[in-house]
């Protein structure tokens, strides 16, 4: 049997000891063991529930793209994007039924494809989409409010007293973009940015191949391809882009992996405390670059051996290998990538109100992490890591949820059957 490793950063946050004891202790123990509650969704039809988990999209696989979130009650709601629409469990597991449609004529219709964000006041669950739409419905699935912001929202959590943070993406002059963290109060739809920074559009940390362009018999001009853009690895914007989750007082959590600050502000924006976790992030060294190099080259070279056989727009082809090929020399460049990796991936809030911090880790599909404990003053506790037995987990806030002291997870087990599981833990001595 597989078996699937998580180490974790885990910071004690603003928490009386008394309350986070029985989580904080656990992450004391060398190794924490995830056991799928065996009452749980016992007769769950997951294959038919989840039916469209293998559709793909131009070749891309959609149908595993769900969000899950967790109400009180401990019911759950799972987004699909592919159906547009929303599943709900009860808290035994029991699945519900589905609510939410695709259309535009009505305001509770899915425009585009909706990602579950999470409960807000206790009573309204909502989702985001691209194109700015947040869709509310109260916890029977009854549409209640739909609102549109003028960006394109990349993770919000909600807050105590009706407000959401939402952090952003917006374009900005030209060749830069602008993420920013607004808090949004669901009332009466106002905002309030408290954070912003500009983020260039770094062509020369990018693989960039135009298509071409040529003009028909008629003198029309014609394009064959599409723009096509590839961060080089381990440059991708999102691996350092701010992570926010929610305390139990209703606050907002910021960490920001690129320099490990840690602040907590108030659903008004106001600063309630911060620090600095002393994470030693690894760099990338002439080595990886070297690396990167001939793995991009081996592409190159395969790349030219298929278009031998391709009989149809060799034009396009030749164009496509000669931009290849005169990019090369990104791979190798010092200046093309980061001083040093993030320090973490993933940001989580327990139930305890415990704070954990994934770490980065630069192997694709890999899930070994290392693992740190600090006090909410930075101070270092102890070191964990978390096991689970033929299951490939998800360790995103999408799809892994504490509640009442257990983990509510999407993930697919030994016969790669996706799923929600219940997973309690204990200390694997």
């Amino acid at each position: 049997m597989k078996r699937i490793q998580f180490t974790l950063l885990i910071v004690a946050f603003l928490a009386p000891a008394l309350n986070a004891q029985s989580l904080a202790d656990l992450y004391k123990s060398n190794e924490i063991r995830l056991t799928p509650d065996p009452a749980y969704a016992a007769n769950a039809d997951w294959p038919a529930i989840f039916h469209d988990y293998e559709h793909k999209d131009n070749g891309r696989s959609t149908g595993e793209n769900k969000s899950l979130v967790v109400a009180p009650d401990g019911s759950l709601f799972v987004s699909h994007r592919t159906r547009h629409a929303l599943s709900r469990f009860d808290p035994q597991g029991r699945y519900s039924g589905d609510f939410g449609k695709k259309g535009g004529k009505s305001q509770a219709d899915f425009i585009y494809m909706p990602s579950v964000q999470g409960i807000m006041d206790g009573k309204y669950v909502y989702t985001t989409a691209v194109d700015g739409r947040m869709h509310f419905f109260d916890l029977k699935g009854n549409w209640f409010k739909t609102l549109k912001l003028s960006y394109m929202p990349l993770h919000s959590v909600p807050l105590k007293g009706g407000k959401i943070a939402v952090l952003g993406y917006v374009p900005y002059k030209g060749s830069q973009a602008r993420i920013m963290v607004a808090l949004l109060n669901v009332a009466d739809g106002k905002e309030k940015i408290i954070r912003s920074e500009l983020q260039p559009y770094a062509t020369q940390k990018k693989i960039v191949i135009d298509p071409y362009f040529y003009k028909d018999e008629n003198g029309k001009e014609q394009r064959i391809g599409n723009w096509i853009t590839t961060s080089l690895p381990m440059t991708d914007p999102s691996f350092y882009r701010l992570r926010m989750e929610v305390n139990k007082s209703g606050n907002l959590v910021t960490a920001n992996p690129a320099t490990g600050e840690i602040i907590t502000y108030d659903p008004n924006g106001k600063i309630i405390s911060q620090f600095t976790t002393e994470l030693t992030a690894e760099k990338i060294t002439a080595e990886d670059r070297e690396e990167y190099y001939q793995k991009a080259l081996e592409h190159l070279k395969k790349l030219e051996k298929d278009a031998e056989s391709i009989a149809q727009h060799k034009e396009y082809w030749n164009h496509y290998l000669a931009q290849y090929r005169q990019q090369l020399s990104k791979f190798r460049d010092p200046a093309n990538y980061p001083d040093q990796l993030p320090g973490f991936s993933e940001l989580i809030i327990d139930s305890d109100d415990n704070l954990l911090l994934f770490r980065f880790t630069r192997e694709k599909g890999s899930n070994q992490f290392d693992v740190y404990t600090f006090s909410n003053q930075g101070k270092k506790i102890g070191t964990s890591r978390f096991t689970a037995e033929g299951y490939q987990l998800r360790i995103t806030p999408s799809a892994f949820r504490f509640h009442k002291g257990s983990i509510y997870a999407l993930t697919k087990d030994k016969n790669n059957v996706l799923k929600i599981e219940k997973f309690n833990l204990s200390a694997n001595q």
